[in-house]
């Protein structure tokens, strides 16, 4: 339920606070201070009332509701004194900073109920609640009420709170209740204005044992009500509430208390069912009631566990989650934002099952001794990849796995800028900064076949390894199996790259026989957990530097699905997390083939000064090369795959020249200038001897200081650092053998680290940064179930053909970066 039905459509909440002042005297008395179906264990300050019950309870609690609400039944017999009987239904969903709901309450009071209260009645309210950071919210819930009685009829209620929690363990509110004195329509009766203080502790700072304490000041009496609340997780059940309420302490005290249990679904778990008991000496003649409930959210509360099973997982996206592991394969519609491109299994007591689409990202299946089984339908070598370490591996018979080898494909342009009058002219430093070569030549130079044939070769290494290793068959072998490819599917299972054919409804007879047994077999889509801590709890930020790196702010290309990371929002981004004290450490994950050489300098000052202040680990994605390395350079241990693209330290500069392009259609340029180089940048003009003279300076310039940066934050000497650069590219097992990253890891790894240098607990929530800034339109898609990286590849592959949007991209340099930028790219 990952679409708008999670933000709009949220079932009834568990209902509102106890009935905390309910008077029995004579016909004239006030009304009760609330006037709501109560529900156990609710408190204004804890993270009981963190949900739709928040409209009745704490309106300023809604805003820290996580996804989605509820409903709720009480029922106390007809012998009880105490009005508050009925049914509940609640509407709640938060928006960014904002949450709201809407609450119905259909009072049906028991007959020894005192007059008018014994009268039927409903009420309306609606919450609107404003959260500022994690640790302070305030709200307020507007209230109609209706009856046939105009004694309870028309009244219109202001209900206010403000919650603040400083702490994990510690929780303060605060509550004006019907701080307007709304009157009724016959004018008589009229609702007490009351305030609630309350207190809510978490001894061990997590959510398993909760304690909340209250008291209640009535204006009308000037007398104080003294309430405790309790909740205790039970493993593998639910939820233990409990409250107790003095009533009227000062006169003739008597004592309601409810206590009941939540209990959370296995099969379904957005669901919970809960109940319980209502006593005391003010609820009935014998001291006994009773109430049920039921929720649905859009959040995962600790409770039942399935049994054994299979987790069916059709991958198609995969969100990372703080809390959250899933084992997943990427599709072809892969976002090409990082933060989609890490997912993997951890959750216990499961077996996997993954469904991996036609392709998929390079990343490792890891079951944790689980039992993992793949389903390919119509796959190719990435898929391969990823899915070769299962225990086994079916395909759709009708399907194919098209792989015959690793592959890459270099455009060059330097012939069709010839042809159309256009000069390319760069300046570089060092013969394997290769990236200037596909605008200024017609092919390949002999270093650049040599370093991408080598490429190639790594990766083919890397990839023969793994599934070799997976599959069970000697690389040599897997080499020349391979090499036969492309294969249908019976011909992939004869070579050994896949088990057995099967249909997706035949997956079930393939588990059996997997397993040994039958079992059942699920689909599953992990929700997010209920928040353990309170307010600004210790966290580790993941910071992405995602795409080619410009100066400014980072922008999105829908119509190429390319992502710009900016040096402004990145470098915002880190002194955020360096200045957020709950932020005890920093993964700051690269996947980025570079960019502005201005841009990588301003981001890695940023990282230097994070780095200062709390661990700074460096996660390279797919490709962490040249700018992208030079960011890198903070001085924390660089984690790198085997295959991660790296390394290519090096600068070059350059523009193109239009002159003879202008000419060919007409147009003539004159140029004035007051000096020499006034005007050197011109893309109407080619470089003179004595600029390109100076470039080089320059260009070398830059080149040094690259190499100093990197000599600094790897502490190794100059000239060591200058024999494994010049623009040489690197995967990632080489760049470790030559002291350029420090540890072969992913993502989890690098998070693993961080968590240890901070201190934190090995499930430390995670809080990625910076936030996407696509705007509305994202915002639209998110709630939609959609991602605007998903609709911006679909879009690009309407408009261009997906053979020429690799063609398309290679040429965004020309739109992207301005003329005068020096590029480590």
């Amino acid at each position: 339920m990952r679409s708008i039905v999670k933000h709009v459509a949220s079932g009834a909440a568990l209902a509102a606070s106890l009935l905390l002042a309910p008077h029995r005297a004579h016909a004239d008395a006030p009304l009760p201070t609330t006037w709501a179906v109560p529900d156990p264990g609710r408190s204004v300050a804890g993270a009981s009332s963190d949900d739709s019950s928040a409209i009745a309870v704490n309106p300023a609690n809604l805003a820290f509701q996580q996804e989605w609400g509820c409903a709720n039944w009480v029922w106390t017999g007809s012998a009880a004194p105490l009005p508050s009987r009925g049914h509940s239904f609640a509407l709640s969903v938060p928006i960014w900073m904002l949450a709201t709901g809407l609450r119905v309450d259909l009072m049906d009071p028991p007959q020894a109920a005192a007059a008018p209260f014994g009268d039927n009645s409903q009420w309306i309210r609606w919450g609107l609640a404003l959260r500022g950071g994690d640790a302070v919210a305030l709200g307020t819930t507007l209230g109609w009420s209706s009856s046939d009685d105009a004694r309870l009829d028309d009244h219109f209620s202001l209900t206010s709170g403000l919650t603040i929690r400083p702490a994990t363990f510690l929780s303060l509110a605060a509550v004006a209740r019907n701080w307007n004195e709304p009157v009724s329509r016959s004018r008589v009766y009229t609702l007490e204005r009351s305030f609630d203080l309350g207190i809510a502790l978490r001894p061990t700072s997590r959510r398993g044992f909760e304690i909340g304490l209250e008291a209640i000041h009535e204006t009308a009496t000037e007398q104080w009500t003294p309430r405790a609340t309790l909740g205790i997780d039970i493993p593998r059940i639910g939820r233990l509430r409990g409250d107790l309420t003095l009533l009227e302490p000062d006169d003739n005290p008597e004592v309601v208390a409810m206590a009941g249990l939540d209990l959370n679904a296995a099969l379904a778990p957005e669901l919970s069912v809960s109940g319980g008991g209502v006593f005391g000496d003010a609820v009935t003649r014998s001291g006994s009631g009773f109430y049920a409930g039921l929720a649905i959210r859009g959040w995962r509360e600790p409770g039942l566990v399935l049994p054994g099973h299979m987790a069916r997982i059709r991958i198609e996206e995969c969100r990372a989650r703080a809390g959250t592991c899933v084992c997943c394969v990427a599709s072809g519609a892969w976002p090409r934002t990082p933060r989609r491109s890490w997912c993997w299994w951890c959750a216990p007591s499961r077996r996997l099952l993954a469904r991996a689409p036609r392709s998929a990202t390079p990343s490792a299946s890891c079951a944790r001794g689980k039992k993992v089984i793949c389903h390919l339908e119509d796959a190719g070598g990435r898929s391969l990849h990823v899915c070769s370490q299962a225990d086994r591996i079916t395909m759709n018979p009708a399907g194919g796995l098209r792989f015959a080898g690793i592959s890459a494909q270099y455009f060059y342009f330097g012939g069709l800028l010839d042809k159309l009058g256009v000069r390319a002219d760069f300046v570089r430093i060092g013969a394997h900064k290769l990236a200037a070569e596909q605008f200024t030549r017609s092919g390949g130079s002999p270093i650049g076949r040599e370093d991408h044939q080598d490429l190639v070769n790594q990766y083919e290494s890397v990839f023969l390894h793994d599934v070799g290793g997976g599959r069970r068959i000697p690389a040599v072998e897997l080499k020349r199996r391979i090499a036969t490819g492309p294969f249908l599917a019976r011909e992939a299972q004869a070579a050994g790259l896949i088990d057995q054919l099967a249909y997706e409804d035949e997956i079930d007879r393939v588990v059996e026989e997997v397993l040994g047994h039958s079992t059942r077999t699920v689909d599953d889509e992990p929700l997010p957990a209920a928040k353990k801590q309170w307010g600004n709890a210790p966290k580790v930020a993941l910071i992405y530097l995602a795409g080619d790196m410009i100066d400014g702010d980072s922008q999105y290309v829908p119509f190429l699905n390319i992502r710009l990371a900016g040096s402004y929002t990145i470098g915002k981004a880190l002194k955020r997390a360096r200045e957020d004290a709950s932020i005890k450490s920093v993964v700051f994950r690269i996947e980025t083939g570079g960019g502005s050489s201005l841009a990588a300098d301003v981001i890695l000052r940023e990282a230097i000064l994070t780095a200062r202040k709390k661990p700074l680990i460096i996660s390279m994605g797919s490709a962490a090369a040249s700018g992208g390395y030079y960011a890198s350079m903070a001085g924390g241990p660089i984690f790198a795959n085997r295959s991660t693209v790296t390394g290519s330290i090096g600068i070059f500069y350059g523009k193109v020249d239009l002159q003879q392009l202008l000419g060919k259609v007409g147009v003539n340029l004159e140029a004035y200038r007051s000096a020499p180089r006034a005007d050197a940048e011109s893309l109407f003009r080619p470089f003179t001897d004595d600029e390109h003279r100076e470039l080089g300076v320059k260009v070398k310039q830059f080149y040094d200081l690259f190499i100093a940066r990197v000599s600094e934050g790897r502490r190794m000497p100059p000239a060591q650092v200058d024999a494994v650069a010049r623009g040489r590219v690197w995967t990632g097992a080489q760049a470790k053998d030559r002291g350029l990253v420090d540890r072969i890891g992913g993502l989890r790894e690098a998070l693993g680290e961080a968590r240890a240098r901070g201190n934190l607990a090995p499930d430390a929530p995670i809080v990625e940064m910076p936030d996407d800034n696509e705007g509305l339109l994202s915002f639209l898609l998110d709630m939609s179930g959609l991602s605007a990286a998903g609709t911006g590849a679909a879009m690009a592959t309407a408009l261009v053909p997906p053979a020429l949007l690799d063609l398309a991209r290679s040429l965004a340099p020309f739109f992207v970066f301005d003329e005068r930028t020096p590029l480590a790219r």
